[in-house]
């Protein structure tokens, strides 16, 4: 590999030592109850949208020609388990459920809706391979996307492809739910947002090896980053373009705004369009400060 002319060998350590996002592993933790609430909650919102039988014609036809080939292949080998279930795991599925269906008058039972949910990827791989059982595993951050997204996709395609411009505004109202609820409602101050956000993770995890990123420029209530490689990009470009931004990137000013009301988001392009880079402006609308913070090039 050539080094920049004059790199110092703090920089030419860390140029050779650099591994590229798709070649990172971290470890990723699947918990099959857990994995069902994403799935009731876009089940429930397209009934409460679209009537139960419009719903279950969108859940059929979004699995009919599903090829699970890459998702056999994640879960086929290398994961131990963690630690067993404390609580019966059937109670905890069948109470999920409940808490989420009991408000409602759709014309379904909730055992129905359980065996909707199960029969459909990947619930029905996972509890194939591993019943209820707690396991982890590292493994790519494409690999843990195709995961938590593919399913969630074909049903977004197959909305869309059906319903339109209606279809587009469904699944995004979805990925709103699922966003903010992933939040569990925290809130807090701007300065601890950009802290956070600009922040170097020590901790393996999807995001330090999903993304590689550079922080240019950042004070107590403003910060710009330049993503320069992004495994949610090249995931959905690669599986699912038609939706990938709407799923991957359309709901992020939303998120920041839950956590606090004066955050704005600027951005002018892509990777998931793809452009060379996401550039990303975060700040406050009633930004008073320029003081300035030192920063180094981050590379999470």
């Amino acid at each position: 590999m050539r080094l920049p002319l004059g790199a110092n060998d703090s920089a030419k350590e860390e140029i050779m030592n650099y591994i590229p996002c798709r070649e990172r592993l971290f470890p990723f933790r699947i918990n099959a109850d857990e994995l069902y609430k994403p799935y009731l909650r876009w089940f429930k919102h397209l009934s409460e949208r679209l009537g139960i039988h419009n719903t279950l014609w969108i859940w059929r036809n979004a699995f009919t020609e599903y090829d699970d080939t890459l998702l056999i292949e994640i879960l086929s080998s290398g994961w131990h388990v963690v630690t067993p279930n404390e609580t019966n795991p059937e109670d905890s599925a069948n109470e999920s459920v409940k808490e989420l269906f009991s408000a409602t008058n759709l014309e379904i039972s909730d055992p129905e809706v359980k065996g909707i949910i199960e029969s459909a990827p990947p619930i029905a791989q996972i509890r194939q391979y591993f019943s209820r059982q707690t396991v982890e595993k590292e493994i790519t951050a494409f690999e843990a996307l195709h995961l938590r997204f593919d399913s969630l996709a074909h049903l977004a395609e197959t909305l869309t492809q059906k319903y339109s411009k209606q279809g587009e505004l469904i699944v995004y109202d979805m990925m709103v739910d699922g966003r903010l609820a992933s939040g569990h409602g925290e809130t807090g101050s701007v300065e601890k947002f950009i802290e956070d956000f600009t922040a170097e993770e020590e901790t393996p995890s999807l995001f330090t090896a999903g993304l590689q990123y550079e922080v240019i420029s950042k004070t107590k209530r403003e910060a710009v980053l330049y993503v320069r490689e992004c495994e949610w990009a090249r995931y959905f470009q690669e599986r699912h373009p038609n939706v990938g931004y709407l799923m991957a990137c359309s709901t992020d000013e939303v998120s920041y705004k839950a956590f606090n009301s004066s955050l704005r988001m600027q951005r002018t392009s892509t990777l998931m369009e793809g452009s060379e880079m996401c550039d990303f402006k975060i700040f406050a609308i009633d930004d008073n400060s320029n003081t300035k913070v030192e920063i180094k090039n981050h590379g999470g």
